[in-house]
């Protein structure tokens, strides 16, 4: 669960309400989602066309930026069109795992999930962009060998979570873990969102360097 900033505290099982913010913040990742939807449907019908032989390269060059496929020249775009389904899928497959689903009405559990995948997203640029701090370059991610970069975004992500968790679980009480929410020993924190950071990140770094081999796009500078 990734998640940042503060939610309203576990305490009274008592319907918790939304405020405007909180009302904007499910507007503004409603809007989000359906924008990432329809670039993957258009980049889909693209690459389609072009594997076809539909699309001549005089057209396509004619057509525009997606039609040149320069989201592909945008890491950070990338990336986020690629997790924000995961790790949306992944929040609400594990989100019965904690107390708020068992003591908040319908929407303030679809509020809990639009904040936590959207500080899924911050956690995931604010690695990705350290990262090309220390690379010196935006496009790490495509470099090889990438062994070491994908390690450390895994680690970092997975280091944030523990920390997250502790600090929400224990110290602040923001949520809590029902009895059937497995737990990471040692560390004493849910394995759900342990594994979801220890899975999702490097199958991102995969899908990004798979799809740059795809469509044989050269980063940019």
């Amino acid at each position: 669960m990734g998640y940042i900033g503060a939610m309203t505290p576990a305490e009274p099982p008592q319907p918790a309400t939304l405020g405007g913010l909180d009302i904007l913040e499910v507007i503004v990742f409603s809007l989000l989602l359906v924008l990432v939807g329809m670039l993957l449907v258009r980049c889909y019908f693209v690459q389609s066309n072009a594997a076809r032989g539909h699309v001549r390269p005089q057209s396509a060059a004619a057509g525009g930026w997606l039609e040149q496929r320069q989201w592909h020249r945008l890491p950070e775009l990338q990336l986020v069109m690629l997790a924000l389904p995961l790790h949306l899928l992944w929040e609400i497959a594990q989100f019965p795992l904690y107390t708020v689903w068992h003591e908040g009405d319908w929407t303030y559990i679809l509020y809990g999930l639009v904040h936590c995948t959207l500080g899924d997203m911050m956690i995931l640029l604010s690695v990705f962009w350290l990262l090309a701090l220390l690379n010196r370059s935006r496009y790490w991610v495509y470099a090889s060998p990438v062994a070491v970069n994908a390690m450390l975004f895994t680690v970092l992500g997975v280091g944030y979570t523990i920390y997250s968790e502790i600090v929400n679980t224990r110290i602040k009480g923001t949520w809590g873990y029902t009895e059937l929410m497995p737990i990471i020993p040692v560390f004493e924190v849910g394995g759900m969102p342990f594994l979801q950071w220890l899975l999702i990140s490097p199958v991102l770094l995969w899908l990004m360097r798979l799809t740059r081999r795809y469509t044989s796009i050269q980063p940019g500078s």
